[in-house]
């Protein structure tokens, strides 16, 4: 059966509930029981490899340096005794992304955001997370043009160290801010044109299908059932 609930809110409620009992779990051998059932889950659903590792990639220098240095910070029990705390951590991690992965499988955006809405998320952090994205995909255009515009004019960024190099990235930099405020601006007055007047509207969902509710009890009953065991002892 394909574990991915159809209806956004209730996807969006159970898979952080999910996660939330995900990460309390504070055994190694239940976690690694918990990351096959995230995996399997993935792969039940239809994700695509390369999206989660796209996800994946992302966190990987965090799962590096918490494997190498973090069994250093616990003081006096050594490395023997940190690294299962660092790979406790990694773990909760590896399933959080697993889970995230499977939210926003097939989930757009905007019905994302109209979720919220309808799980009484205030409208205001809804706003903000809007305009973060915005703007960010903003900046990010506009430094996707200069840095073109830059290389056309012959510009190359050579040796690893380079002060040439850093002082026009420097240069680009202050320019960038401007620009990107400047067009913040033309977005916020084409939206206020357009009849913007600070409040997001909810977009009509599609009706939940009949298993969506099994699925979510299910899936958080699997869950449920593993903390249950990581409470009660484990294996080790």
């Amino acid at each position: 059966m394909n574990p991915v609930i159809q209806y956004p809110p209730l996807r969006i409620a159970a898979l952080l509930l999910i996660i939330a009992m995900g990460v309390s779990v504070e055994r190694l051998d239940i976690l690694f029981f918990l990351l096959i059932l995230g995996q399997w889950w993935l792969v039940a659903g239809g994700v695509p490899v390369h999206v989660f590792w796209r996800r994946f990639r992302l966190a990987l220098p965090f799962f590096i340096f918490m494997l190498l240095f973090f069994p250093w910070t616990q003081p006096g029990s050594g490395y023997a005794v940190g690294f299962p705390l660092a790979l406790m951590y990694c773990g909760r991690l590896l399933f959080s992304l697993q889970m995230l992965t499977l939210l926003f499988h097939q989930l757009p955006l905007p019905v994302f955001f109209g979720a919220l809405l309808r799980l009484r998320v205030p409208s205001i952090f809804v706003e903000m997370i809007l305009f973060t994205l915005r703007y960010l995909d903003v900046f990010r255009h506009e430094a996707s043009s200069m840095l073109k515009s830059l290389r056309s004019r012959g510009f190359r960024t050579g040796r690893w160290f380079s002060l040439k190099s850093y002082i026009t990235l420097s240069h680009l930099l202050a320019s960038l801010l401007l620009r990107s405020f400047r067009r913040s601006e033309k977005v916020s007055m084409g939206m206020m044109s357009r009849g913007y007047k600070g409040i997001v509207p909810v977009r009509d969902l599609a009706l939940p299908h009949r298993l969506d509710g099994w699925k979510a009890g299910a899936m958080a009953a699997a869950v449920f059932g593993l903390l249950l065991w990581s409470i009660s002892g484990g294996i080790l």
